[in-house]
């Protein structure tokens, strides 16, 4: 009832052997809820998402809902990372997704007991158990986690703001991943 497929990940190609740069993993996946495809970028050889929001976005969503009116990130799928913002005292970060236009993909996420209700942009609704939104969730994170493990350690920004940014948004993605073991 709720299935993500990571096709390919990547860090982006104009990087080339300096792809340590790239501080987002990037790629291909496919999100089915209920029927309904709801993600796919698979048929397009330029066309990226950044899988590295995607998995913080969804690893909010197992402790928040995702709705029009309070969204765990600008949407759930975006399509392009361009920047990390943080406040100081807050421990979440935001990654702008909207430059110039919010592009990606989104669906509302709806805690219910032990049950989550997904609905998508088509307002097709499909309510399944936690534990199995939970557990893809974790896969796809545990995926791109160990995307980063295994490619070349990252050059950290030289900027102190972005520095700080991409630490935080570490520490959150370790301690949402580690409360959900």
């Amino acid at each position: 009832m709720f299935h993500i497929e990571l096709q390919k990940i990547h860090w982006l190609e104009s990087y080339n052997d300096e792809d340590n740069l790239d501080l987002c993993a990037h790629g291909k996946v496919r999100v089915t809820i209920g029927n309904e495809i709801v993600a796919d970028n698979s048929s397009d050889p330029d066309d990226w998402w950044s899988l590295t929001a995607m998995a913080l976005h969804l690893l909010r969503t197992l402790e928040f809902n995702h709705t029009s009116e309070n969204k765990v990130g600008q949407c759930l799928v975006p399509s392009e990372g361009h920047h990390i913002n943080h406040l100081p005292d807050e421990p979440m970060v935001l990654i702008e997704t909207v430059y110039p236009i919010e592009r990606g993909v989104n669906w509302w996420v709806i805690h219910q007991d032990k049950q989550v209700r997904l609905i998508t942009e088509a307002n097709l609704e499909t309510v399944i158990p936690f534990e199995g939104y939970k557990n893809q969730i974790l896969q796809f994170v545990d995926k791109v986690q160990t995307f980063y493990e295994v490619s070349k350690p990252k050059t950290l920004p030289e900027e102190k703001y972005d520095r700080e940014a991409y630490l935080k948004l570490w520490k959150e993605w370790n301690g949402m991943r580690t409360k959900w073991k």
